[in-house]
């Protein structure tokens, strides 16, 4: 791998690492937030629902800029936003002020710093095929969480909510800066974009092309397995005997095991000729999964479970962009993988849905 390769893998993990870690944290702030705003868990919580419903909105939007000015210029625009939204949220004096700081400006922040930008940052490049290399990407949010979250935890409680919030607004400036010092030396025509072959139309390959469909169906309907099991599983634990405890360290491997698994996975499919055949196996895997964690009745059967679902849930970073790539182009990528995201990213509703039913 060239030098010149390697500083959008580390921009683009450590993006990943920043925006999952923070984004995940937020549930660190209901109780505080709740007892500021003498409100219930309930509104506080529909705040991250309006921020993952505005990153769904703009997904594909995420992905027309992507390919019209530049991964770089996208990142840069998200950190700005992020930093915005946590200093004003910091200042808040009312929910509604919060509401609209952290649901609507992160919501358009989170989205620009996801992975359809930070793989676009790596896929755009010549040599943006090598699915390992994604996979070393795609264990930024597992190892973001890792640290991050316990971080965010302890500062709320020595510093308070307001102060920690002022200072992940911080960290997001400093990430600007970061992103400006590892980009100074990307040329414009390290991304300049290759004629496609056939020249096939936006419109073709986005609306016509049934390898779209096929991929959007796919992950769309992995995300709703995946994280119904992520919202379900500590609870069908719990309902099977098992302590919160074990339902808990069950629950952390799924995220976990991508630390180890992503990178893997990417390796191996540099290895498999039929990245399409993989995909379709990783689907295999994780029904699997999903019946270990169905049929336990130990802590061992679960947890063994749920390292069959992460690595399933691992594998979308390596291989589905690859594929994309593959199939549509780098100059189509960032609007095919954004709407493909897109369908991903609205995967909450079935699962509100589902826990909505009676038990």
């Amino acid at each position: 791998m060239q030098n010149k390769n390697i500083s959008p893998i580390i921009v683009a993990f450590s993006t990943l690492a920043i925006n999952y870690g923070t984004r995940g944290s937020f549930g660190l702030f209901l109780k505080p937030l709740e007892g500021e705003f003498e409100t219930s868990r309930a509104t506080i919580s529909s705040i991250l629902s309006i921020t993952m419903l505005t990153y769904s909105t703009l997904a594909f939007f995420t992905g027309y800029l992507i390919d019209r000015f530049g991964p770089k210029v996208v990142l840069l625009t998200g950190g700005i936003l992020a930093a915005t939204s946590f200093i004003v949220s910091s200042a808040a004096t009312s929910l509604l002020q919060i509401t609209l700081s952290f649901g609507i400006i992160f919501g358009a922040a989170t989205c620009f710093l996801s992975q359809i930008t930070a793989v676009s940052l790596w896929i755009k490049l010549p040599s943006g095929g090598n699915t390992l290399a994604l996979g070393l990407v795609g264990s930024g949010p597992a190892i973001g969480s890792l640290f991050l979250s316990p971080s965010i935890a302890a500062l709320i409680v020595s510093i308070g909510w307001r102060s920690t919030m002022e200072v992940i607004g911080w960290s997001f400036l400093i990430y600007v800066l970061f992103l400006l010092f590892f980009s100074r030396g990307h040329k414009k025509t390290d991304i300049t974009l290759l004629p496609r072959e056939g020249k096939m139309s936006l419109k073709r390959a986005i609306f016509k092309d049934r390898n779209l469909t096929l991929l959007f169906s796919s992950f769309l309907l992995m995300c709703v397995a995946i994280y119904g099991v992520l919202s379900q599983e500590a609870a069908y634990a719990t309902d099977q005997g098992m302590s919160l405890t074990e339902a808990a360290w069950a629950l952390g491997l799924i995220s976990g095991i991508g630390i180890i698994a992503s990178p893997g996975l990417g390796w191996v499919s540099d290895r498999v000729q039929s990245k399409k055949k993989l995909g379709a196996l990783i689907l295999v895997i994780a029904v699997v999964g999903i019946f270990f964690i169905f049929i336990a009745r130990s802590s061992l059967v679960l947890a063994l479970g749920s390292i069959i679902v992460g690595m399933a849930y691992s594998f979308y970073v390596p291989i589905l962009p690859s594929i994309t790539r593959t199939l549509f182009g780098r100059d189509f990528f960032g609007r095919v993988w954004g709407l493909i995201s897109m369908g991903g990213e609205y995967r909450g509703s079935p699962g509100k849905l589902v826990r909505g039913l009676p038990s």
